[in-house]
C-alpha cells in the first residue's frame, strides 16, 4: 500500500513576521551599532586622514584587499572620488565587521571571533562577536522563514541587549518589536540577512583557501 503524504502546516503570518522583524533588527540595528562603534574608534571628521595612502590602516586594507576579503564595491566606498568624501554611512555591515576586526586595534575575544562569548565578557569585541552569533542563530530559521513567539522573544531579548550595549537606543529597538511590517519589507529584510550571511561565508572560504595555499607552500 502506497504511503500517504501528509502535508505540513505552513507557518502563520505571525511567525513569518517574527522572522522578518528579527532580520530587520539584525540588519538595521546591527549596522547602526557597528557603525556607531567604528565611528568611536575613527571619527567621521578624521576618517579621510586615517585611510589615506601611507597610513598603517591603508597598508592593512591593501593587504586585506589582496586576500579578497574586501570586494571592489567595498573598496570604492573606502576610497571614493574625491577621497575626502569617504563616510562610514556608506559602509555595509560586512565591511564594518572587517574594519572593526582589522583597523581598530581590537583584540579577538577570548573565545574567538566566531564563537559566542561568555555572559561575563561585556567587552566591545565580545559584543561584536555576539552580533554575528545571533545573526547565525536567526538565519538558522531561514528555510521556513518563521519563528514562533517563545523563540522570537528569546532571540529579541538577546540581540537587543547586545545592540544596546553597542550604543543603539533601547526605545528605538522596542518600537521595532511591534511596528507593522508589510510583506514587501518582510522579503527585503530576509534577503538582506541572507546576503550578509553569504558575504561572510565567502570571506571565510577565501581565508580557508589562503591558509590551504600557505600550508601547502610551507609543507614543501
Amino acid at each position: 500500500m502506497a504511503s500517504v503524504h501528509v502535508p505540513t502546516l505552513a507557518p502563520s503570518s505571525k511567525e513569518t513576521a517574527n522572522y522578518a522583524r528579527l532580520c530587520r533588527l539584525l540588519v538595521d540595528g546591527g549596522t547602526k551599532a557597528l557603525r556607531y562603534t567604528f565611528d568611536k574608534f575613527h571619527s567621521p571628521a578624521n576618517l579621510f586622514n586615517i585611510l589615506k595612502a601611507g597610513s598603517a590602516e591603508h597598508s592593512t586594507l591593501q593587504s586585506i584587499r589582496k586576500r579578497k576579503i574586501i570586494n571592489a564595491t567595498q573598496w570604492g566606498k573606502l576610497f571614493p572620488s574625491p577621497p575626502s568624501s569617504v563616510t562610514s554611512e556608506d559602509f555595509d555591515i560586512t565591511l564594518l565587521v572587517v574594519l572593526l576586526r582589522n583597523i581598530c586595534g581590537l583584540p579577538a575575544p577570548a573565545t574567538g571571533w566566531d564563537s559566542l562569548p561568555p555572559a561575563s565578557d561585556m567587552s566591545v569585541e565580545a559584543n561584536i562577536a555576539r552580533v554575528k552569533h545571533y545573526r547565525n542563530a536567526v538565519y538558522g530559521h531561514a528555510s521556513q522563514a518563521s519563528v514562533d513567539d517563545p523563540k522570537f522573544n528569546s532571540l529579541w531579548q538577546d540581540v537587543s541587549a547586545t545592540l544596546v550595549a553597542l550604543g543603539v537606543d533601547a526605545a528605538a529597538i522596542a518600537k521595532l518589536k511591534t511596528e507593522p511590517i508589510v510583506p514587501d519589507k518582510e522579503t527585503h529584510y530576509r534577503e538582506r540577512l541572507k546576503e550578509w550571511k553569504k558575504d561572510e561565508d565567502n570571506i571565510k572560504d577565501q581565508l580557508n583557501r589562503m591558509e590551504g595555499i600557505l600550508t601547502s607552500v610551507l609543507g614543501k
